[in-house]
């Protein structure tokens, strides 16, 4: 008879304002509470969130690089948007309505035809794989310069 063990219902989240731009649901094994509240999370969501705006950074050079003609001669072109206010890229991990990790950077230092056409589905596989493997670990760091982050 196989051994069942506790799966846990996780979510990836990144959303630009509102507007979800890739939404993943993952199952960890084990799932260990202490994860949530460890440096490896941080570092791991950190390290996420640099990635994320490398990518948007590099589209940003091509998009820039292909147009820089049409961009020279109508700088408008670059300050064209869909909204008026500010807008944000936001990264979440949650559990059910739970939020477990999120970060924010601002989106509107991109060009909107960087901003807009967000595509990481060639890394989604690994971001997941790696949280699930966070999630169901073991032997965390979890003080930060003399604070304790989990109790």
């Amino acid at each position: 008879m196989k051994e069942t063990q506790d799966l846990t219902k996780m979510e990836f989240l990144i959303k630009l304002n509102d507007n979800i731009v890739v939404q993943r649901f993952f199952n960890v094994k084990g799932y260990n509470e202490t994860a949530k509240n460890s440096m490896e999370l941080y570092e791991y969501m950190k390290t996420v969130s640099a990635y994320i705006e490398g990518y948007l950074k590099d589209k940003s050079l091509d998009y820039m690089t292909e147009n820089a003609e049409l961009i020279m001669n109508d700088p408008s072109v670059m300050n064209t948007s869909k909204t008026d206010g500010p807008e944000w890229f936001y990264i979440y991990v949650k559990m059910g309505e739970q939020t477990i990790c999120h970060r924010g950077f601002d989106a509107k230092v991109y060009p909107p035809k960087a901003r807009y056409t967000v595509d990481i589905r060639p890394e989604i596989k690994t971001i997941l794989k790696s949280l699930t493997d966070i999630f169901s670990g073991e032997n965390f760091s979890t003080t930060y310069m003399n604070y304790q982050l989990a109790w």
